[in-house]
């Protein structure tokens, strides 16, 4: 997952999802289908991508 590319931890995510940190460990080591959580996953991580496209070009 892109979390590490933005310094952002599992932990940050399930804080962001409101998901326990062991629920999201579950998910992102397989032991769990994040059926729900999805569409967030892919909301908070787009919304990374985003600022983190803002910045190169504020930094230009």
């Amino acid at each position: 997952m892109a979390l590490a590319t933005h310094d952002k931890s599992q932990a940050w995510l399930a804080e962001q999802l409101d998901i326990s940190t062991a629920y999201m460990s579950d998910i992102m080591n397989g032991r769990r289908k994040p059926d729900k959580q999805i569409k967030p996953i892919e909301a908070v991580l787009a919304e990374l991508e985003k600022e983190e496209k803002h910045a190169n070009n504020n930094s230009r």
